[in-house]
């Protein structure tokens, strides 16, 4: 199965600013993915560090290379120790500092990827690791990297491993568990099957439009696997009241029964996926559309084959000896219609009528403060906060995070802030003068602790000072003719571009991915320190300053994953609610209804918002998939209230009803999704490890509410609405 991901910069549309500032970027001054090596005791003076650089520009020679540029700490020193600049070791190391050099000496090797080093990220990364095998000495077991390319190798190798590894064990924990919860095996297995069927629809969705796994899409196949098992739950659970009574046809039976219910669950929860098409990152976009595509020909699928792979499963027909089912009359079963009464008038079993007595003595004080505890966890929503940043996604102690930490320790910070400052065509400044105002800005960006080097045209110049003696001036005069002499080079190293919009210079700022501080802030920071330099440039200059880079896109990213999880939640429910006021018959009926699907996602995330904990990439599609399955459940559930209270049942007789129609499957339901989730809690990928967290959380919360909260809002004064329409007829 293919594994791919876009970078990081692709997932913003190409409307927005951000985005286009960043495509302008990359054409003027091309690609800014690169590849950072090194190892312990790596120094300048090390021969490894040149018989690596050596394997990698033979690589680069080849056709069709992935590496665009190679340079090693070793030759950009040499570069600046010899004519023209002749500096001196010490200078040029200084210049080099926090960028191809650490303050112990640790020296590196760059790589700087072409388009498509950056699209085959994978075969990129095993060229480099090849090279490290070929260089006597070194290996890839040393070699330390870090770079947007080997983050992207890095999460799609992940996600790639938590699928080939944990998906079969998912299905088979699934399996074990279905059939704990159903009682026969046969059972478990049709279950399974059709869930399993659901399962490889979704993939098969993805292969055949062209598509690869991302790091989000990964968790497709599970999510539809999931989803399509709680229909068949449902199913199999109309399929055994029905065998129950000796009905004929049983399995054709349980769809007449479950049909209504299952279709309409699907629709909501396709509601709820597609609302993710709101979002403004493609990724999640992506996924939205795939998984509400997947889930609708995983239902028509699954009401079809039930029949057959039941039939064919399990063709027995003595009656199973389970007292505790519900006793379904055969003329209802006839009708083809969901059944309104039961033998026993309460609808009642010894353990559901006490559970059920209970809710009803306290149906008003449950209710009240169910609405309290939302009112709280919405205030939690207020103070979550997302990370998009790659040292979140692994653990601390994994191999990934530890060379990052290394290399940061020992070389300088990984994260990018690209400052580009234009000159428009009708400013009036001078070669020199301009380069004079990158160094302002420069050295105001070096006295910011968070900036650990900075580097631009001016690295690579004769400095100069703005003191008034005679050698100073001499000294001055020789830098504007240097300048001059060195700018065409300086635009082919892509330190100044000639722009449209005028001249544009180019300076790169590196700030810490692994500090506590997130991307907005320390964007922020390099914000400010170099508009501070430039409210000292005289109006008539007309500098222009921009921000780009992975970094600031990052930060984008996340204000966008919040919005969007707001945006899109709001939308699902929007689109749900409507369905569970037809359902219901009205407007108060529908919005109460929707209370205990609410509630356990506006808990988790306020919750998450309360603690301090940060929302990852995958976090974002909880909620809507979350309200999509826990609707699922309320529908079951609302369908028998309905069609009791329609028949003439008491609002307590309706709610004892469908609780002992649909508390079994919802259950087992429940149970067997969270296990099945529960293989996924040791994914070494955290976005994947923090879905199923989140998932497993808001099931539980989901059942929580529809075995609990939901029987004891109809039992209170406010379910009288519910009741009032279904006497009517509506």
């Amino acid at each position: 199965m293919p594994i791919g991901s876009a970078g990081v910069h692709e997932w913003l549309p190409q409307g927005r600013i951000e985005r286009q500032q960043y495509d302008a970027f990359l054409k003027y001054f091309g690609n800014d993915q690169v590849i950072l090596g090194s190892w312990d005791d790596c120094s300048i003076d090390d021969p490894r560090l040149r018989r690596f650089s050596e394997q990698l520009v033979l690589l680069s020679q080849q056709p069709s290379s992935r590496f665009a540029r190679i340079e090693s700490t070793d030759d950009l020193c040499k570069k600046l120790t010899d004519a023209p600049l002749r500096l001196s070791q010490h200078e040029a190391e200084e210049r080099l500092r926090g960028f191809m050099i650490g303050r112990d000496g640790t020296a590196a090797v760059l790589i700087i990827a072409t388009e498509l080093g950056v699209q085959e990220q994978a075969k990129t990364i095993e060229a480099v690791f090849n090279a490290a095998d070929q260089t006597a000495g070194l290996g890839r077991e040393k070699l330390r990297m870090a770079g947007a390319v080997f983050e992207s190798y890095a999460v799609d190798r992940s996600a790639g491993e938590s699928l080939v590894r944990l998906v079969p064990l998912s299905s088979i924990l699934g399996l074990l568990v279905a059939w704990c919860c159903l009682r026969r095996l046969r059972y478990a297995i049709s279950v399974l099957a059709l869930a399993g069927l659901g399962q490889l629809i979704a993939v098969a969705l993805v292969y055949y439009t062209g598509k690869q796994f991302s790091a989000v899409l990964i968790v497709l196949p599970t999510l539809v696997f999931m989803l399509t098992l709680s229909g068949a739950v449902h199913l199999m659970n109309y399929f055994r009241d029905s065998r129950l009574m000796n009905a004929s046809s049983a399995s054709s039976r349980a769809v007449m029964l479950g049909w209504k219910p299952c279709v309409l669950s699907s629709v909501t929860t396709v509601f709820g996926m597609g609302s993710l098409w709101t979002s403004q990152l493609s990724p999640i976009r992506e996924f939205g559309l795939y998984a509400a595509i997947a889930l609708a020909i995983a239902t028509v699928v699954l009401l079809l084959l039930f029949p057959t792979v039941v039939d064919a499963i399990t063709p027995e027909k003595r009656i199973d000896n389970d007292s505790s089912r519900l006793q379904i009359p055969n003329s209802k079963l006839a009708e083809g219609r969901e059944p309104s009464g039961f033998p026993d008038p309460d609808g009642r079993s010894n353990w559901s009528s006490r559970y059920l007595d209970m809710v009803a003595r306290n149906a008003s004080a449950i209710s009240i403060s169910s609405i309290v505890v939302l009112i709280a966890s919405i205030v939690g929503l207020s103070f979550l906060k997302a990370s998009t940043k790659f040292n979140d996604m692994f653990p601390l102690d994994s191999r990934i995070n530890q060379d990052m930490f290394w290399i940061e320790e020992h070389i300088g910070p990984i994260s990018t802030v690209e400052v580009l400052l234009t000159f428009p065509d009708a400013c009036s400044l001078s070669t020199f003068d301009r380069l004079d105002w990158i160094a302002r800005v420069g050295d105001g960006l070096r006295e910011q602790p968070e900036v650990g080097g900075v580097m631009s045209a001016v690295s690579f110049l004769p400095r100069w000072t703005d003191q008034k003696s005679v050698g100073a001036a001499a000294r001055r005069g020789a830098v504007r003719k240097a300048v001059e002499n060195n700018l065409p080079q300086l635009l082919e190293q892509k330190w100044v571009a000639d722009t449209e919009d005028g001249q544009v210079w180019r300076l790169v700022s590196k700030v810490s991915a692994t500090s506590s501080q997130d991307y907005g802030e320390l964007v922020a920071i390099v914000k400010k320190a170099c508009q501070d330099v430039l409210k000292k440039s005289p109006p008539e200059n007309g500098i222009d300053v921009h921000f780009t880079g992975l970094t600031p896109i990052m930060h984008q990213t996340q204000v966008t994953l919040l919005r969007d999880l707001g945006f899109s939640f709001l939308t699902a429910f929007l689109l749900i609610t409507p369905i569970m006021m037809w359902v219901t018959g009205s407007l108060r009926g529908g919005l109460l209804a929707m209370i205990p699907n609410v509630l356990p996602i506006s808990v988790v995330f306020g919750t998450m918002g309360w603690l301090g904990f940060k929302l990852d990439i995958a976090g974002i599609l909880t909620a809507s998939v979350a309200l999509g399955i826990a609707v699922d459940d309320t529908l079951h559930f609302i369908c028998w209230h309905m069609s009791s209270l329609r028949s003439g049942a008491s609002k307590q007789q309706a709610v004892f009803r469908s609780f002992h129609a649909c508390s079994s499957a919802m259950m087992h339901t429940t149970l067997i999704s969270c296990l099945s989730m529960a293989p996924f809690l040791f994914a070494e990928f955290l976005p994947t490890q923090q879905f199923a967290k989140l998932m497993i959380a808001m099931l539980c919360g989901a059942i929580i509410g529809d075995i609990f909260l939901l029987p004891a809002l109809l039992l209170s004064p406010w379910g009288t609405v519910i009741k009032q329409r279904a006497k009517h007829g509506i």
